[in-house]
């Protein structure tokens, strides 16, 4: 797997895939809250903020590493 850019060009301006990574990490994480809800186990969980902070880290992460090709 050859490692890629982290950086990606749109439209002439660079943007470091991180923001890219970080927001599809919120967007995990609020999809999931939805999804929790709906199906009425939110309300076992411990600490939700924590839970859902830890989503959209570690979704966030697992992308960027995804995109990058991994650790070298």
């Amino acid at each position: 797997m050859t490692p890629r850019s982290p950086v990606i060009v749109l439209y002439g301006s660079s943007f470091p895939v991180w923001l890219f990574a970080a927001l599809a990490g919120l967007i995990v994480a609020l999809v999931l809250r939805e999804i929790l809800i709906a199906t009425g186990l939110l309300r076992h969980l411990p600490a939700p903020a924590v839970f859902h902070f830890s989503v959209a880290v570690l979704s966030g992460v697992g992308l960027y590493v995804l995109w990058i090709g991994g650790y070298q």
